[in-house]
This record gives C-alpha cells, structure tokens and sequence, in this order.
C-alpha cells in the first residue's frame, strides 16, 4: 500500500441492546480538552487531543537556573561574581556594580556578560587601578 492511499482500519465496536452508539463509551467533556491545531498530510487532516493536566504539568516542569556558589571556586568569577542575597535568578557583578538575570541559561548568562563592552571595559579599569570600593557597595 503506498502512503498515498487511504488505509481503512475495522473497529470492533461492543453491541449493545439497543444499538445506541452513544451509551458504549463516555467522551471526554469538551471543556476538559485541549484541540491542538490540526496537522494536515497530504490526504489525511489529523488533529491531536490531550489533556489539560499533561500540558500543565510540562510547563510546571521548566528548569530555572539559580546561582551556584560552586561558580565562586572558579577564580576567574571570583574577582567579580557575587550571589544576589534576594534573588537567587540573579548574579551580581561587583565590578560592573549591576545585577543581571541568570535565569535563561545560568553559566551561560555570566558569560554573556562578560563578553560586554561594559564589563570588559570596567576590568581593564579595575585591573589597572584595583579599588576596594566596589566590595563595600554591595556588603556594606
């Protein structure tokens, strides 16, 4: 058979006394189903029905980053990473003096942030002239 085709497929269907169709199985209320936009092949339209409980449940499941003091024994970020004691999505960098989102991508996020001109440039500074000032705003 070529997938062009239309493939018919029989269903034993349990008989019931009085032919009713309707009373052999019970459908799941239509408030209670998600219909996902129909997906169409080249003959066939298929459309996808799931339950509410399994879509919520993946979207609950979503994994968001939070700092990890383990990244403060790198002694690279330990010039300049610092935990945000208020909010664990984000970092703080001391040398920049701003707190920026982790929660996309954790480790990642650092990284992008070091690769800005802001932060690049504030290290050369920092470096050349090292200042105690910038620990103090955040500790004290």
């Amino acid at each position: 058979m070529s997938s062009l085709d239309d493939e018919i497929i029989e269903i034993d269907v349990p008989s019931s006394s009085d032919n009713d169709l309707s009373k052999s199985f019970e459908p799941t209320p239509i408030g209670k189903a998600i219909c996902i936009p129909s997906k169409t092949t080249s003959n066939t339209t298929v459309t996808k029905i799931s339950s509410p409980s399994l879509s919520t449940s993946r979207v609950n499941k979503r994994y968001q980053p939070k700092f990890k003091k383990e990244w403060l024994s790198n002694s690279f970020f330990a010039t300049f990473l610092r935990e945000c004691e208020t909010d664990q999505t984000k970092a703080l960098c001391i040398t920049c003096n701003i707190q920026f989102s982790i929660q996309t991508s954790g480790l990642g996020d650092i990284n992008h942030h070091i690769q800005t001109k802001k932060h690049q440039d504030r290290m050369k500074s920092f470096e050349a002239n090292p200042c105690k000032i910038y620990h103090h705003q955040f500790y004290h």
